[in-house]
């Protein structure tokens, strides 16, 4: 697939309550998903999903010498039973280009809520 598709996949894009989303650092990513879609699909509120860690039965995916690794993709189940329910929504809107960014300039990535955190660095 070439960067031409890519746009246009995510232009075609339909965002659904459920579907989850990623915050997007350099580094670490945490996972969103979606509450609230607008009529046309261009706005959506999401809100976080609870960290996976030991207290809620998961592992570390690798350590990195005594730092653990978290890297995580959630199920639909966990995408739905997982919500911070007390944490507010946030607005994020799609882009001309099929991303989606909040109003301060941090990046969405569509299509699964995932938890990367790299103790290590």
């Amino acid at each position: 697939m070439n960067d031409q598709d890519r746009t246009q996949e995510a232009r075609d894009y339909q965002p659904q309550v459920g579907d989850g989303m990623t915050l997007c650092y350099p580094q670490d990513s945490y996972p969103y998903v979606i509450t609230r879609v607008s009529p046309s699909g261009k706005t959506v509120w999401v809100k976080p999903l609870q960290i996976v860690d030991k207290t809620t039965g998961h592992e570390p995916a690798r350590f990195d010498g005594p730092f653990p690794v978290w890297s995580h993709t959630y199920t639909d189940e966990e995408r739905a039973s997982m919500i911070v329910e007390n944490a507010p929504e946030r607005q994020v809107s799609r882009s001309r280009d099929g991303l989606y960014w909040t109003s301060k300039g941090t990046p969405f990535a569509r299509g699964g809520a995932v938890y990367h955190r790299n103790y290590s660095y």
